[in-house]
């Protein structure tokens, strides 16, 4: 089913297409069978692979040309008959042959001069206006199946090895194996891309100029890595090639681009300096590397600050659990919301960072939270350090966290030691 496929692919080529694979096609098409008969011969392996088959069918294409009838004649009565032909193909009875081995040149004239008999005929009744119903449509069946068996007799005779004078060149074998690569990496085989790829490095073909084409290749279908790596071997060869070093400092820009987009920084220097150093004198990429290396050195210093900023608020919060212990509750709320601040302006821009803020103001409210609860149930047992502290300033620390309760038990308790130290201040006075 594969190599049906592969061989009708081939067949169906355009005119211009056809030309492309072998430009001998319209000048000399009898020559072009016969070149193209001899580089299948030279480049047949062991088996038949894609590119093989599909440059089978495009000669079996070849060969159905010359073999139709009208192929050189005026080309109004020639489109008219083709057209035709396509219509009524599917009626033609085809008979087969007893398959004969090919040689173009003396096979073909034979085959040209049964097929051109009609010719006049043909034309005559399209003039006339008959058309494909005159002798066109009557001799549809012998003319279709004798350009099929001609079709069948050259293919069998490069499959078999027929042809007895190869005189292919280097060259046509270099660029039959370079359409071959093209032809694969189309179809995104690189196996087979590689096979070829293969070939050429065995005919010691691999020139500057061809590793650029198949550069280019890799490149046109988005095979980014691949295509780098030929250009890198052009310019290990030719250093002053603008044109590759332009593609390289393009896509490593790209890749830059796209890095930054994602917020890999590192990825997007490394991908810069390679563009950079692709092509020294593209300005576009000199600022953005100089760009990503200041991105990187403004992220380093948030880094550093956020590690500072958490360090910090650790330290308050390690005070503020010394101070719960040695019931200095007003130190504790203090130090408990210097905390909480600090924690409170780190982001997510660094994970570890971020994580240890979100645990800390976890930490901060639970105690927050059981400072509260002292508060109310403890407030006149309230004594120490935190106490002497005004009343404003230990309610604003906590005015977010606490309730009214507790600020009133605060407050309470604050009033009781304040008229106990004036007491304690002007005891004389109240002496009997």
């Amino acid at each position: 089913d594969k190599l049906e496929r592969d061989l009708r692919n081939g067949a169906a080529v355009t005119a211009n297409e056809l030309v492309e694979v072998n430009p001998l096609a319209e000048a000399d098409p009898v020559g072009a069978i016969e070149s193209e008969m001899y580089l299948l011969q030279s480049v047949r392996g062991k088996r038949i692979d894609p590119y093989f088959a599909y440059r089978l069918g495009v000669l079996g294409a070849l060969v159905s040309r010359v073999t139709s009838p009208l192929i050189e004649s005026n080309p109004t009565y020639r489109d008219l008959y083709f057209s035709d032909v396509e219509e009524n193909i599917d009626r033609a009875r085809l008979e087969t042959n007893k398959r004969a081995t090919v040689n173009p040149p003396s096979y073909f004239p034979t085959v040209r001069s049964e097929t051109s008999k009609n010719e006049p005929l043909i034309v005559s009744d399209y003039k006339s206006g008959l058309g494909f119903k005159g002798v066109a449509g009557a001799a549809l069946s012998e003319d279709a199946s004798r350009s099929v068996n001609a079709v069948a007799d050259v293919m069998m005779t490069v499959l078999k090895g027929g042809v007895t004078t190869a005189n292919t060149s280097v060259t046509q074998i270099r660029d039959y194996a370079v359409s071959a690569v093209g032809f694969y990496i189309k179809r995104g085989n690189d196996t087979e891309a590689d096979s070829s790829y293969k070939k050429l490095s065995e005919l010691n073909a691999l020139t500057p100029e061809l590793q650029k084409q198949i550069g280019n290749m890799f490149y046109d279908a988005g095979k980014f890595e691949r295509a780098m790596q030929e250009y890198g071997a052009v310019l290990a060869s030719s250093p002053g090639d603008r044109e590759v070093s332009q593609r390289i400092s393009e896509y490593y820009m790209s890749v830059g681009d796209a890095a930054l987009k994602e917020d890999n920084l590192e990825a997007a220097l490394e991908a810069y300096q390679k563009a950079s150093e692709a092509d020294k004198l593209e300005p576009a990429a000199q600022t953005k590397l100089l760009d990503a290396q200041r991105l990187i050195k403004d992220r380093d210093e948030r880094h550093e600050t956020a590690r500072t900023t958490v360090a910090e608020a650790d330290g308050f919060l390690a005070k503020a659990e010394q101070a719960i212990f040695n019931r200095e509750f007003g130190e504790a709320m203090n130090l408990l919301t210097q905390a909480q601040d600090l924690y409170q302006t780190i982001g997510d821009e660094f994970q570890q960072e971020g994580s240890k803020a979100r645990a800390g103001l976890l930490s901060v409210g639970s105690k927050l939270g059981q400072l509260q609860q002292d508060l109310v149930n403890n407030a006149p047992m309230l004594s120490g350090k935190g106490v002497s502290k005004s009343t404003q300033e230990l309610a604003g620390a906590i005015a977010q966290q606490q309730d009214e309760q507790a600020l009133k038990a605060l407050t309470e308790a604050q009033f009781q030691a304040e008229v106990d130290r004036i007491k304690n201040d002007n005891a004389e006075m109240f002496r009997p």
